[in-house]
């Protein structure tokens, strides 16, 4: 490999000085780093009622969740206890699991490709919408991304280790176990795994190795308290995880197009479109693969192949896919720095894997910049954005004066019909009192709100209603010796306007199945 490359597929310049690639990592690293946590402290942007979501469930640390493992949960909970509750604190961890990831990235490219195209893959990596969301917005996906990527280091380092290893597998162990308990997705790593081995001629023998069927279960183990957490509450998380695979009635050309759009957007649509030719021109020359594209399509396209499948029968959500890409990401780089060939007509067009970098750079500092300008635009559209923007304060501001308007506001609890707004009231109104939603008796859970006990008979309750909902004043008035309405209704748009009522003297709480 030459060093004197400065821009993939250029040519060397004779007498150039070497370029110290590693160092450029690390100013690259540092300076999106450090814009990050810059960007952290200055965005007007609310918590998103996810992280809201996920914020409340750090308030009551357990093994399992309605919809998910309990990493997300865990890590909220250490930023924003040591820290305090503030926006800040529940998305400082996104950007440390970014940067993370970015190094697991550039360590395993650097292990196969060399330090030059270990640059370039964290570069394309970070030059994306999504990955500007993934390093600032605090879901499940920033853990999981991280884990993901450090199980393809360890696991390639083990692979790469003919004799012990120890170091390696114990990494891929500790990997797998902890991605299991941020998102269920880790599970097809699991799979993939023995994919490889058993397509990679060099590495089949590692099926009749007890190694990587040790790896595998230690990992599983960590689910085991999750698991019993399940078997308690009725196996609620998988119920849920059922439900995003029902189906739809939609065309199949309809959820298609939304599924390859999608990704056009997340991605970058030059780099997305280079990766999967790329992708398609190498499975068609499978049998003389060499062994580290064959690991990179295993983790990358197959799975995203399986994916863009299932969008023939029901909409696939743009971040489910969002693992495939750091496999895709490392085996792009390696064909943009001549590291990998898909034929004379394709190499050609590598000048475009550094315009799909421009691009998506581009794309990805809209994306950060889109809280601020976006509400500079003119008329309605402007007062709409600042609203979904920073609306979750000034709501969560507006909520708690009328709260102290109550003869006991510290005595009486927050109920919701919906778990977005209980959880952003959570977040947002003055010392986050805890909150409920209301469940239709003897309804099956929809959230982690019907699954925690309800507030105390004899409380008053503080109701925050859609504006107009008479039925779900209805649905509850029998529970309460008394409701009577507040005079104001609060928020900001006509989608987020809310009535207010103070229910007197609760006297039960509906259970459920």
């Amino acid at each position: 490999m030459s060093s004197h490359l400065s821009v993939p597929g250029s040519p060397a310049i004779s007498g150039q000085k070497a370029i110290d690639w590693n160092r450029r990592f690390l100013i690259l690293l540092a300076l999106v780093t450090l814009f990050r946590l810059v960007y952290l402290l200055v965005s007007p942007l609310s918590l998103a009622s996810d992280e809201a979501y996920y914020w409340d469930w750090s308030r009551r640390l357990a093994w399992g969740y309605y919809s998910k493992p309990p990493m997300i949960a865990w890590i909220i909970a250490l930023f924003s206890r040591t820290l305090g509750p503030s926006t800040a604190a529940v998305r400082l961890p996104s950007v440390l699991l970014g940067m993370i990831s970015t190094v697991a990235v550039f360590l395993l490219a650097k292990k196969m490709y060399g330090a030059r195209t270990a640059f370039w893959a964290a570069v394309v990596g970070m030059a994306s919408p999504g990955a500007a969301a993934l390093g600032y917005i605090m879901t499940i996906d920033a853990p999981l991304m991280c884990f993901w990527a450090l199980g393809l280091y360890f696991f390639w380092a083990g692979l790469e280790k003919k004799e012990g290893g120890f170091a390696q597998w114990f990494g891929l162990t500790v990997a797998i176990a902890l991605g299991l308990l941020s998102k269920q997705v880790m599970g097809g790593f699991i799979v993939l795994m023995f994919v490889f081995v058993a397509a990679s001629k060099d590495d089949r023998h590692l099926l009749k190795s007890f190694r990587l069927y040790l790896v595998s279960l230690l990992g599983l183990a960590a689910l085991i308290p999750t698991v019993l957490w399940n078997v308690r509450h009725g196996w609620i998380t998988l119920l849920h995880t059922e439900s995003h695979f029902a189906g739809s009635k939609a065309i199949f050309l309809y959820t298609l197009s939304q599924f390859i759009g999608g990704q056009l957007a997340v991605i970058s649509p030059v780099s997305w479109l280079l990766f999967v030719i790329l992708s398609g021109l190498l499975l068609s020359r499978f049998r003389s693969l060499d062994r580290r594209s064959l690991y990179l399509l295993t983790f990358s396209i197959a799975p995203l192949a399986g994916i863009a499948a299932l969008s023939l029968r029901q909409k696939i959500q743009p971040n489910w896919p969002a693992a495939v890409y750091t496999a895709g990401m490392v085996l792009l780089a390696a064909w943009g720095c001549e590291k990998v060939s898909a034929g004379e007509k394709f190499d050609a067009w590598r000048p475009y894997f550094t315009k799909g970098i421009i691009v998506g750079a581009v794309m990805a500092l809209c994306t950060y910049g889109l809280p601020f300008w976006a509400t500079a635009i003119p008329g309605r559209l402007a007062d709409k954005v600042a609203d979904r923007v920073e609306g979750w304060r000034h709501f969560g501001i507006e909520a708690g004066r009328a709260l102290e308007t109550v003869p006991h506001p510290q005595k009486t609890f927050i109920l919701t019909f919906d778990r977005k707004l209980a959880a952003e009231l959570a977040f947002y109104l003055p010392e986050h009192p805890r909150t409920f939603v209301w469940r239709t008796p003897g309804a099956i859970p929809t959230s982690q709100y019907d699954i925690w006990p309800g507030p105390k008979p004899g409380l008053d309750g503080f109701i925050v209603c859609p504006q107009g909902d008479r039925a779900a004043i209805a649905a509850v008035s029998g529970y309460f010796e008394e409701i009577k309405p507040l005079s104001e209704v609060i928020g900001g748009e006509e989608h987020r306007k809310y009535e207010l009522y103070l229910g007197k003297r609760l006297k039960s709480w509906p259970g459920g199945k």
